[in-house]
């Protein structure tokens, strides 16, 4: 009778294993798709809240570092914006995973979109900002690393 129940229990374990190790490998592909709807969705967000003048930072803003602050004005700005803002996401996606993939709650997104706010606002000197940029960007860069963050916990859930 125990090693029936020894079998049984080994067994169980390693039909565990086998699901976390699955449920821990996200495809190049769903990385790709979440940066291409990220980058979609909030960067048509940005470009609103930009036109609005809710923040002084619109999509074209991601392509100073390589075409300055009279180049952020043109549609390559904008074109070079969106490709950066792409980037971004993908890498943002990886380090997500490197960062929260053993856990499995969904609002860590939150803390993960807090880290890039203050990453970015680093460069872009969020001690200057007015509190409404804050706002602003902090209601961007939560919904983003919340959206990163359901969607690839959800994600590896599935596996």
């Amino acid at each position: 009778m125990d090693l029936t129940k020894s079998r049984k229990g080994t067994g169980e374990a390693t039909a565990e294993q086998n699901r976390s190790q699955t449920r821990n490998r996200i495809s190049i592909s769903k990385f790709l798709e979440v940066a291409f709807w990220g980058t979609i969705f909030w960067g048509i967000m940005r470009m609103g809240l930009h036109f609005f003048h809710f923040t002084p930072y619109g999509l074209s803003t991601f392509a100073r570092p390589f075409m300055g602050i009279t180049g952020e004005k043109t549609f390559a700005g904008a074109a070079m914006g969106a490709l950066v803002l792409f980037v971004c996401s993908l890498l943002a996606s990886f380090l997500y995973m490197l960062l929260f993939s053993r856990s499995r709650i969904w609002w860590n997104g939150l803390l993960y979109g807090v880290l890039l706010l203050l990453a970015v606002g680093f460069f872009f000197r969020i001690g200057k900002w007015e509190i409404s940029t804050l706002s602003t960007e902090a209601a961007w860069f939560l919904s983003y690393g919340l959206f990163i963050g359901m969607t690839l916990s959800l994600e590896q859930a599935d596996h």
